[in-house]
């Protein structure tokens, strides 16, 4: 688990300090600059994440088939996820003016939609820049060779942290771009990141057992495969997705204070949430390995390695969101800002300690039924339990008309029933039924 997921915790770790630095960037902009990084950024993620989910479910397809020997399968499930990323590019593109129309009917501020437009309308153009990188990523994965997604990741850090410099701030002869330039510099970083993928992938010509000049062709099969199972896992992300940005829209609907606390508190959240991806990912890599060769003992024991792993990590994390919360809040804040948004910003920093080890557990488990092939499981329980926390937070604020700290608290502490539902899911011993290597 250490081998597979450290590196996968690491990269993680680097896409997320990425979205914290754009922030931080655009914090010198403006605040609304930074919000709308969030609410465009995430508004534009929700609409690609449905193929996106489908491409992910490869690590678990890959890993299938390498666990059970049929090695010349893994080349053949990238190259049909890059078929399916060229067919989902245009369903992307023609969905940009609704993503806009979502945005526009938010109840943001007029400065903020209006950058949050740009930056969502920039992200979705290229996206499939990123449907490749992640095709790459999930091959990569299934396989255990989780240093080459690291390798490309640090190389992707590098372009953004630098394009964004230039083209938010406008050095070395380029107009400061403001949030346009956030957009652009994330393009840049994906192309680098997908580049560095394409040459380490080629060089596994020289391993035999892979075929690789074989496998670029069509396998319906394969491709099959991945729809059919890799569509719960596509529907899976979009409802959460959706429902989260909603509900972050929700809370921005407020005002400029409360969208610039929400923005503090998720952006924290994100940076330290999104290691532990790594190791849901190394979870599923290594569970869906070992359901693959049938040897379903050691797929349970990866799962408690996942888990004792990030027990410690959320514990560190956790300790961390309650002790220096006002350090954590005051990177983000300007002497400027209202005590309504720095107390709230500091309360939901501190809650993240709370809600971080609940989803982190959840994540772990969901990534093991995942890599076994029980993906709409996993789905229903997921998209259910988010679009519940959605209605939740519409009710509070339009019928009940509660304060945000009050909405917040409660939507945090109403986060163990999706926990409960994903032990009694993976208890029930439905996951050890799944063979997708035959």
């Amino acid at each position: 688990m250490m081998d597979i997921a450290l590196p996968l915790v690491i990269s993680t770790s680097t896409v997320a300090m990425l979205m914290f630095i754009d922030r931080l960037y655009l914090k010198y902009v403006s605040t609304e600059a930074m919000n709308a990084c969030l609410s465009g950024g995430f508004t534009s993620f929700a609409f690609s994440s449905f193929f996106i989910g489908i491409i992910g479910f490869s690590t678990a397809l890959v890993a299938q088939y390498f666990g059970a020997g049929k090695h010349p399968n893994c080349p053949k499930v990238l190259t049909q996820t890059i078929i399916f990323s060229c067919l989902s590019t245009p369903i992307i593109l023609i969905l940009i003016p609704v993503g806009r129309l979502v945005l526009a009917t938010a109840g943001l501020s007029e400065g903020e939609m209006a950058q949050a437009q740009i930056y969502l309308t920039i992200l979705m153009a290229g996206n499939v820049l990123d449907l490749f990188r992640q095709s790459f990523n999930g091959y990569f994965g299934g396989l255990g060779n989780t240093r080459v997604v690291l390798l490309s990741t640090f190389a992707m850090a590098i372009a953004n942290v630098c394009a964004n410099y230039i083209l938010i701030f406008g050095k070395l002869g380029f107009p400061a771009l403001g949030i346009m330039g956030a957009g652009y510099g994330t393009l840049f970083a994906w192309f680098v990141g997908l580049i560095t993928l394409c040459v380490v992938y080629m060089k596994q010509i020289q391993f035999s057992e892979y075929q690789l000049l074989k496998s670029f062709q069509l396998d319906m099969v394969i491709l099959k495969k991945l729809v059919r199972f890799g569509l719960a896992s596509g529907l899976r992300i979009t409802l959460l997705i959706f429902a989260i940005d909603l509900t972050i829209l929700a809370f921005q609907s407020y005002g400029v204070e409360v969208s610039t606390a929400i923005t503090v508190i998720f952006t924290w959240f994100q940076t330290l949430f999104i290691p532990v991806i790594g190791l849901e990912i190394g979870t599923m890599s290594l569970a869906g390995r070992f359901v693959g060769a049938r040897d379903l003992d050691s797929a349970s024991d990866s799962v408690f390695s996942g888990l004792f792993l990030v027990s410690v990590y959320t514990l560190i994390l956790s300790l961390a969101c309650l002790v220096i919360t006002p350090t954590m809040v005051n990177l983000f804040l300007g002497p400027d800002s209202s005590e309504e948004t720095r107390d709230l910003a500091i309360w939901g920093t501190q809650l993240n300690a709370f809600i971080m080890s609940i989803l982190a557990w959840s994540s772990i488990l969901g990534g093991a039924l995942r890599g076994a092939g029980d993906t709409y499981g996993v789905m229903i329980i997921s998209a259910g339990f988010w679009w519940l926390q959605y209605a939740l937070v519409v009710i509070l604020i339009h019928m009940f008309g509660l304060h945000p700290d009050e909405v917040l608290t409660i939507y945090v502490l109403s986060s163990p029933l999706l926990l409960i539902a994903m032990v009694i899911r993976f208890r029930s011993g439905a996951w050890r039924k799944f063979d997708l290597a035959s």
